[in-house]
């Protein structure tokens, strides 16, 4: 009886580099992509901060909020009326006060003609 040879082998050398280097390409697609996205939102959220911090300054409403239950109380809301029409006569002074100084006519020089 005469034996046949089968060519029964598993993975060879060049298989085997193949594989590896195809995992490793992977790996290092997938750290870079992670490593840009955390670079941007480190400098996306400085950039914010700075914004934040070099823009006018608003007080907040520190009250605490009505209940969900949806009733609201009239003081309340009193108090949310008052708090506007404080903040628009701010406003509206502010603006008197800059249009009384675009009208201040000693700060104008007119030329001889």
């Amino acid at each position: 009886m005469a034996s046949t040879k089968h060519n029964e082998h598993g993975f060879g050398h060049v298989e085997t580099l193949l594989i590896i280097v195809i995992v490793a390409v992977i790996g290092f697609v997938g750290w870079y992509v992670y490593h840009t996205k955390q670079t941007s939102d480190k400098a996306l959220n400085a950039a914010n901060n700075t914004s934040n911090s070099a823009g006018p300054r608003f007080t907040k409403n520190t009250k605490s909020t009505a209940p969900a239950s949806g009733s609201t109380s009239n003081a309340s809301l009193q108090s949310d009326q008052q708090s506007a029409a404080s903040s628009a006569n701010q406003g509206s002074k502010d603006l008197s006060a800059t249009n009384n100084s675009l009208n201040d006519q000693s700060t104008f020089t007119t030329t001889p003609q």
